[in-house]
């Protein structure tokens, strides 16, 4: 890769005027840059791809080059750039992020059948993605030099050398080419280890050397429980190599895919350097958990031959929302309403099934309380056994009553009689 700052040509007459300029000031001069660097990353071409490998004279090619953004993966977010038939299009900044400008391949020769992407976007940190430019080989045989240039904006920008080979007799160095296989499970409950196996494949024509993969949980609810960096010495053609990764998970973990980003840094047999990054899609995947919260009558005391509202609090104890929420008593010899519709019920909250019932006789009412639910996983089915009493009826306040009501009426019909007699 070669990089060319715009203020190179100057370079020689920044030097000679240092000499009479202040030691306070040389030292502003210096962290100047340092600091621009910090808040305006720029991007690598951390691989390349020419299809077909060799192109005949007037035959038609592809040139595929990797962009991945040089910014710290704390200072930043994910990828945001989307690339389709009629150009590139971008959302919304985000500061810490590379902004690519423009890209365009300069043919050096060739012809340049499709090379120009105009107002990228960004590209997150430790991110990449591709592009694809289509060329044209020329009549002469050779090896040739198309230059990939990055205008990134508030950086310097990069221009990169790619050589194409039209049917030269002089083969081109061969490189590595790393492909990354991921097994992980189908699903992760928020608060359960998982495993994952990372499997690392060289299938170019050049061993891999140093190569270094860095393991990175980009959410605080997925933390490693193996180590987080790896070093191979060599990775040879058709060699592999198999890494187990062990993570564990937070009880409020999100729902969803959760990233991890694998960081992958090598070189090839001539010493370039190359970065590839790969992420691994974890599926955090909740699941419900029903259960009894309380259990109230009204009237608190169920007596015989009284009507009474049975009201059961249902509470989801699990991870993920548990819908379709529906809950039926079996087995109570009282008749009335046996089934409630409770619908969504959200992790840690409750609902209430209500029952209205008509107690009989007293005595002991056993009867076992089914709860049917849907989550993630599928449909479920929960009992439980539970009691009803229902008391001896009471007559004696009835008659209590009656019998005050009656002395009352009675008093006030002597009352009348005796006023009615005096007048």
């Amino acid at each position: 890769m070669v990089r060319k700052p715009a203020t190179a040509p100057g370079r020689g007459m920044g030097r000679r005027t240092l000499g009479c300029v202040p030691g306070m000031f040389i030292v502003i001069l210096v962290l100047i840059p340092a600091a621009a660097a910090a808040v305006a990353p720029t991007v690598i071409v951390s691989n390349y791809t020419v299809t077909p490998a060799v192109l005949m004279p007037g035959d038609e090619g592809t040139i595929t080059v990797v962009l991945t953004s040089t910014a710290s993966a704390a200072t930043g977010s994910g990828l945001n750039v989307r690339v389709d038939a009629g150009g590139v299009n971008t959302t919304q900044e985000m500061p810490g992020n590379a902004y690519i400008e423009n890209v365009l391949l300069n043919g050096k020769g060739l012809e340049v059948r499709t090379g120009s992407f105009q107002d990228i976007g960004e590209i997150g940190p430790g991110q990449s993605f591709p592009l694809t430019f289509q060329i044209r080989a020329p009549g002469e045989e050779g090896i040739y030099f198309p230059e990939v240039w990055v205008s990134v904006r508030g950086a310097t920008g990069v221009k990169y050398p790619i050589p194409v080979n039209v049917n030269s007799a002089y083969a081109l160095v061969k490189k590595p080419s790393l492909r990354v296989e991921r097994t992980v499970p189908a699903s992760v409950d928020p608060g359960d280890s998982f495993n994952v196996t990372l499997t690392l494949h060289n299938d170019g024509q050049a061993s891999a050397s140093e190569v270094s993969v860095g393991i990175n949980a980009t959410s605080d609810s997925i933390t490693p429980k193996s180590a987080e960096n790896y070093y191979i010495p060599e990775l040879r053609p058709g060699e592999e190599a198999v890494l187990n990764l062990s993570f564990e998970t937070d009880t409020s973990a999100p729902l969803g895919l959760e990233p991890v980003v694998v960081t992958i840094d090598y070189r090839s047999a001539d010493l370039a350097a190359f970065r590839q990054v790969a992420t691994i899609g974890i599926p955090i995947v909740g699941r419900a958990e029903m259960s009894v919260a309380s259990i109230r009558t009204e009237p608190s005391r169920v007596t015989a031959g009284t009507p009474v509202d049975l009201t059961i609090r249902i509470e989801n104890t699990g991870t993920a929302d548990a819908t379709s929420v529906r809950a039926t008593i079996e087995g109570l010899a009282l008749p009335g309403t046996k089934e409630a519709f409770l619908g969504t019920i959200e992790p840690g909250n409750d609902g209430p099934a209500v029952f209205s019932l008509q107690a009989g006789q007293e005595g002991d009412y056993p009867y076992t309380l089914t709860i049917q639910y849907t989550d993630d996983y599928g449909a479920h089915t929960t009992e439980q056994a539970l009691n009803l009493v229902v008391a001896e009826s009471n007559s004696v306040p009835t008659l209590v009553i009656a019998a005050v009501v009656l002395v009352v009426v009675i008093a006030a019909a002597f009352y009348w009689y005796r006023r009615r007699k005096e007048e």
